[in-house]
């Protein structure tokens, strides 16, 4: 059962620019400037960036909230979620607090910022199991 749960989504790219969120979706999504902690901001060459995680560094962005099913949808869509990107849950500061939210990581897209290291065309395209920690019961 999907859950009932506002959606927040952390953007840091393309998606920060209104008109293109409208055009996405068809509708103008509240937003507020966020950012967040433990990651770092990669270019590719392809002209678009991705986030992974790095112990501190910060990333400026845009929180946009309330997002319904169906333009989330759209934005994964926009986005190639599960192949250029994943989605993942993240907490993000905005003025004095934190957020819940998700966001979308790396993928396969992290191989073209070194594509003549075979080990990094390997790891983007095995499932990103270590983007997040491993949770208590892990091993």
């Amino acid at each position: 059962m999907p859950s009932q749960e506002p959606i927040h989504l952390f953007v840091y790219g393309t998606l920060t620019d209104p008109e293109r969120v409208t055009a996405l979706t068809d509708k103008q999504l509240e937003r507020v400037d966020a950012r967040l902690s433990g990651f770092e901001r990669v270019n590719s060459p392809l002209g678009y960036p991705f986030i992974l995680p790095k112990i501190g560094a910060v990333v400026g962005g845009v929180l946009l909230l309330n997002i319904d099913s169906v333009s989330l949808v759209q934005l994964d869509a926009y986005e190639a979620e599960g192949d250029l990107y994943r989605r993942q849950g993240v907490m993000v500061e905005v003025v004095d607090r934190r957020v819940a939210a998700v966001t979308y990581i790396g993928h396969a897209i992290r191989a073209l910022v070194a594509p003549s290291q075979p080990e990094s065309l390997y790891e983007a395209r095995t499932p990103a199991r270590r983007l997040r920690a491993p949770l208590a019961d892990e091993h």
